[in-house]
């Protein structure tokens, strides 16, 4: 049985790796700095499900919409993302912002 989590666990971290690029990438194209973007990416897939990631997706796509109009800051990311209306995402894309840009 500890055999079976074991490779279960291999498995799930082998996924999270390319998941982790792809959300990077879609942040980076709607305007965030690629390092900022890699960095918040990083965090996100370790704290949020699949279905959040998908919210923050959507809201990424509209920006990417928006980008012709405005220059995407960090601030107003993390603004949109709070119309989301989740509290466990606003959580986790606010502090990784704060956290992200101190590394940076």
């Amino acid at each position: 049985m500890r055999r079976f989590a074991l490779l279960l666990s291999l498995s799930l971290a082998a996924c999270a790796q390319p998941f982790e690029g792809r959300v990077a990438t879609r942040l980076a194209e709607a305007g965030l700095s690629r390092p900022m973007a890699e960095c918040m990416a990083e965090r996100w897939v370790d704290r949020l499900n699949v279905l959040q990631l998908r919210k923050i997706s959507n809201v990424v796509e509209d920006l990417k919409r928006e980008r012709e109009q405005r220059q995407l800051t960090v601030g107003r990311f993390v603004e949109r993302v709070r119309e989301v209306d989740d509290p466990e995402i606003f959580k986790v894309v606010s502090g990784s912002a704060v956290a992200c840009a101190l590394r940076v």
